[in-house]
């Protein structure tokens, strides 16, 4: 049995290489708030505020809610976001100072933040880059209540 040989591609058509910004990561040199977000749960508390205490109603409205946020850029996220304490509008993303305490694999230089599920359900995490490292399920507004 003799082997076959891959063809080489022809090399007179330039529309078929591949444009250098589909070679780039995502996490490059592009501002991560014209990103969408993704979201990643490795430094999620293991012990307060956990998802396994929602409901499945609960839990569809945390799906809906990322889908929902999944659509902005975190230019509009941020922008949706009120400066004033109880006026939040859209993805309610507010940066949070007076928290409690975080879990030993965070560290405590960072923005923890808050992200509305509904009028009453929020996530808080924090954002590296596009990323956004969810820390808490908080379905009953109790973790900073206004």
């Amino acid at each position: 049995m003799g082997k076959s040989k891959i063809k080489k591609p022809s090399g007179g058509s330039s529309s078929r290489r591949i444009p250098e910004s589909a070679l780039t990561h995502p996490t490059g040199s592009e501002n991560a708030d014209e990103q969408h977000p993704s979201f990643r749960f490795e430094h999620t508390d293991e012990n307060r505020w956990l998802l396994s205490n929602w409901q499945p109603s609960e839990i569809d409205d945390l799906i809906r809610a990322f889908q929902k946020i999944e659509r902005y850029t975190w230019a509009q996220i941020k922008s949706q976001g009120s400066k004033q304490r109880g006026g939040s509008v859209g993805c309610g993303y507010k940066l949070i100072t007076n928290h409690p305490k975080l879990p030993e694999s965070v560290s405590d230089d960072v923005k923890l933040s808050e992200m509305r599920v509904d009028e009453r359900k929020r996530i808080f995490g924090f954002r590296v880059g596009s990323v956004y490292y969810i820390v808490w399920f908080d379905r009953d507004h109790s973790v900073c209540p206004e």
